[in-house]
């Protein structure tokens, strides 16, 4: 996930759209909730290199309450082939650079911060993404 953290934190994020639920900033720029799928919620990040890199958090929809800790995993759709198999999302994207990840969010209320712990592939979680909520203020 090390080349996924460097390749959102290299990326010059382009702006979320206004129909967004939900928007955080970080270091390199914009994250924002695109949609809700069966069981869980989809954030985006629009790459520098083109592609687009999607995280796919398990249990988290926007009827949640409470928010805490939750699973997921990522695919991103640049170039390069970080694993051996293929990884298709519930909303079709597919690739063979993707991993898991574990999101934290820092408050049980709306809007919060949150941390994203990524790893390559089937590896455990060992780079950090911070998101800072985006009221628009």
């Amino acid at each position: 996930m090390r080349r996924l953290a460097m390749a959102v934190a290299s990326a010059a994020m382009m702006a979320a759209p206004a129909a967004a639920d939900e928007m955080w900033k970080t270091d390199f720029g914009q994250v924002i909730w695109e949609k809700d799928y069966d069981g869980g919620a989809i954030f985006k990040v629009d790459l520098a290199s083109g592609g687009v890199g999607r995280m796919y958090i398990e249990g988290l929809t926007t009827d949640v309450e409470v928010r805490g800790h939750f699973k997921g995993y990522w695919i991103s759709t640049t170039e390069e082939d970080m694993c051996s198999a293929e990884l298709k999302g519930p909303d079709g994207t597919r690739s063979r650079t993707w991993g898991t990840l574990t999101l934290s969010f820092l408050s049980p209320e709306f809007p919060s911060d949150w941390v994203i712990m990524t790893g390559e592939c089937l590896g455990q979680p060992d780079s950090l993404i911070a998101g800072h909520a985006d009221t628009g203020e």
